[in-house]
């Protein structure tokens, strides 16, 4: 949360109940119907649907996928690969999520000229998220955090991920749950289930239609509008074979004295994210693209973010900003207008 009013939008937990719906009756009379599964996971819930004569899938196998992950990619498990890399002062063999997700962070990383970095825990943690403070960091403390912070540190040397410094954190969180959802897919599609939809923390892929022959409707909440804590949608979106995912400033964020900061941190300044910039929501081809890139807008504000995206084509961008006079308004491109119901 930025230090302007807590307003937010996003694709939350409760889209659980709410994907797949359509405008129309469902048509059970091709012997297809929908199947769901839901369960926990990352801290987060998750929600697969699919359509089918048959059930195909079970809530274990889904568990097994997912736990495969967190075995690499879990902060909050000690044994966990990412956990033994941050502990060590040269590095670890890789497995096949680690590699893919550190590969794919290095690459956006890159193009986006360190707005989205993987080595940015030191300073999270010296913001307070992750560790408890009560005062802002001094200039001298940013400074050196910065000094560990650059994923240029971070190498791949034969079956290893190495560090070029001993002392390089990473933090896959800005990904993981995006990769964690393009995993689940590949998983599903080898069960030749043509039409489904993936969604884990709010991160959504989908492949084929509803049960209706008609996109995926996924919807978007306004933070103006609200009932029973519950956000009110607004806007909605019908994609078939595309991911779409959100970053804001909503659900994590730290309160020092009287004002509030982003669990957001820029890289390159070292500071909490405090640009006007909501949330930011992202169509791309796989939802590990997308994940990263929501996190990286975030960072760009509105205009780097469009000038950016402009090398992209095959990229939707949705942007949620508080204006000067306090007001909210959005903005998107034309490929993620094109998605709009």
């Amino acid at each position: 949360m930025n230090c302007f009013s807590l307003l937010f939008i996003c694709l939350t937990q409760f889209l659980s109940s709410l994907i797949g719906k359509t405008d129309c009756p469902p048509q059970e009379s091709t012997g297809q119907k929908i199947f769901v599964l839901e369960g926990n996971a990352q801290g987060t819930t998750y929600t697969v649907k699919y359509i089918s004569s048959d059930s195909i899938l079970t809530k274990y196998e889904i568990d097994s996928v997912l736990h495969s992950i967190d075995q690499s990619l879990s902060l909050y498990n000690p044994q966990s690969l990412i956990s033994s890399f941050n502990k060590s002062a040269i590095g670890i063999k890789y497995d096949e999520h680690l590699f893919n997700v550190v590969s794919q962070a290095i690459k956006i990383y890159t193009i986006s000229q360190g707005a989205f970095d993987i080595t940015c825990k030191p300073l999270s943690l010296l913001w307070g998220f992750g560790k408890e403070t009560n005062s802002l960091p001094s200039k001298e403390k940013i400074t050196n955090a910065l000094y560990l912070v650059g994923s240029n540190k971070l190498i791949f040397r034969n079956d290893s991920l190495i560090k070029l410094l001993p002392t390089v954190l990473i933090d896959c969180d800005g990904i993981a749950q995006g990769y964690s959802v393009d995993v689940l897919f590949e998983f599903v599609q080898q069960k030749k289930l043509s039409n489904c939809i993936i969604e884990l923390g709010g991160e959504i892929r989908t492949a084929g239609f509803n049960l209706n022959q008609l996109p995926w409707i996924i919807g978007i909440e306004n933070p103006n509008l609200s009932y029973d804590n519950e956000f009110m949608l607004t806007k909605k979106v019908a994609i078939s074979g595309k991911a779409i995912t959100t970053s804001g400033s909503y659900r994590k964020f730290k309160k020092i004295g009287d004002h509030y900061f982003s669990h957001i941190i820029d890289p390159v300044k070292g500071h909490p994210v405090d640009n006007g910039v909501i949330s930011v929501s992202v169509i791309a081809k796989n939802a590990i693209t997308a994940d990263a890139l929501d996190n990286a807008f975030m960072v760009m504000g509105i205009e780097k973010s469009f000038a950016f995206q402009s090398d992209m084509p095959d990229i939707g961008v949705f942007i949620l900003y508080q204006k000067k006079d306090g007001t909210i308004a959005d903005t998107s491109n034309a490929l993620f207008k094109s998605y709009l119901k």
